[in-house]
């Protein structure tokens, strides 16, 4: 099948009911896909498919899809994952801590594939990373202690920060020690944290606001679905820090390319095609218990140099030599 009429044929109907339309075959593995994102930003399962297309698998002839968009509604995914395991797949692939625990939540049994979520996370779900010891394997969004080093480059670029803000959504339990996790690194650099709590679309203008009022002089922005997986979240928060003047960092891989200052990401692509395997190898007979969960060996640094002129900041050269991408 043509790549990219399997992507468009998922895309434009959000993958529900597409396994419905195509010719039935009782015998053909299922998989499922829970995503919190919505159809159209979903970059994880469109890059999922993509993979699948390369290892054969075509909708239809050699596996049957079926999937559920949370659409940034985190109190959605319980429910959706329970629609998904009735369909009784072979295996279910998610991402995002909030998705792994919803999918995770509703089967103890069925293989869930986690590409990726966050360390605690998996940690939590999996047991044992070398050897998961329940129905959950995947892949860490970030490598230990990514944050802590995103907060360096920050406080690296940006001289004299006393009080960074750290921006996360407190219903994803990932978070839940968000910023105690950050407080070696923080008492090294010599900066306080402070935690701003945001559930993304329905108060982002309400947090922003409100930060205005407070001692914030840089933004530390965690990789969630509900904020910067938001393309509109994204922009809402990238335009407050323009016009703020205030610098910024995330370890969401495409921060700084969307407007952003600083980025250390890891490569999703890598990451999503390993979970591909992942789901063949677990079709073909795998179990969880075989496949050991992975943490990201790469990072992306990435810096923008437009963003850091509109905001009246001089790049260290110490950064821009060891930067993976510069944007001009």
């Amino acid at each position: 099948m043509n790549r990219r009429v399997f992507l468009a044929g998922w895309l434009c109907l959000g993958g529900i009911g597409v396994a419905a339309r195509a010719p039935r075959a009782g015998d053909l593995p299922r998989l499922a896909i829970l995503s919190p994102d919505s159809p159209s930003g979903g970059v994880a399962p469109s890059r999922l498919f993509e993979a699948l297309s390369d290892l054969g698998y075509a909708d239809g002839r050699n596996i049957r899809l079926q999937s559920r968009f949370a659409d940034n509604r985190l109190d959605l995914l319980p429910a959706l994952a329970a629609e998904l395991v009735a369909w009784q797949p072979d295996v279910i692939f998610t991402h995002t801590g909030a998705g792994a625990f919803a999918a995770a939540g509703a089967t103890k049994s069925i293989p869930i594939v986690v590409g990726p979520a966050g360390e605690a996370a998996l940690e939590r779900l999996a047991g044992n990373f070398a050897r998961p010891v329940a129905n959950v394997t995947g892949f860490t969004l970030a490598g230990i202690g990514q944050d802590g080093k995103c907060l360096q480059l920050l406080q690296e670029a940006a001289a004299g920060m006393s009080h960074v803000g750290v921006l996360l959504n407190p219903d994803n339990p990932i978070w839940r020690d968000t910023p105690v996790d950050l407080t070696t690194a923080s008492g090294q650099l010599g900066v306080v944290v402070v935690r701003l709590e945001s559930r993304g679309a329905v108060d982002i203008d309400r947090v922003l606001g409100e930060l205005t009022s407070r001692t914030i002089d840089g933004l530390l922005i965690v990789d969630d679905s509900t904020l910067l997986g938001d393309q509109e979240v994204r922009a809402r928060v990238i335009e407050f820090t323009r016009e703020r003047r205030l610098p910024s960092a995330s370890t969401a891989n495409d921060y700084a390319r969307s407007g952003g200052l600083l980025s250390l990401g890891t490569d999703m692509g890598f990451i999503i095609r390993r979970a591909a395997e992942y789901v063949d190898r677990i079709i073909h007979g795998a179990r969880p218990s075989e496949l050991p969960v992975e943490r990201p060996a790469k990072f992306r640094l990435s810096v923008n140099l437009a963003t850091a002129k509109a905001i009246g900041l001089t790049i260290p050269l110490t950064i821009l030599g060891r930067a993976d991408e510069v944007i001009e």
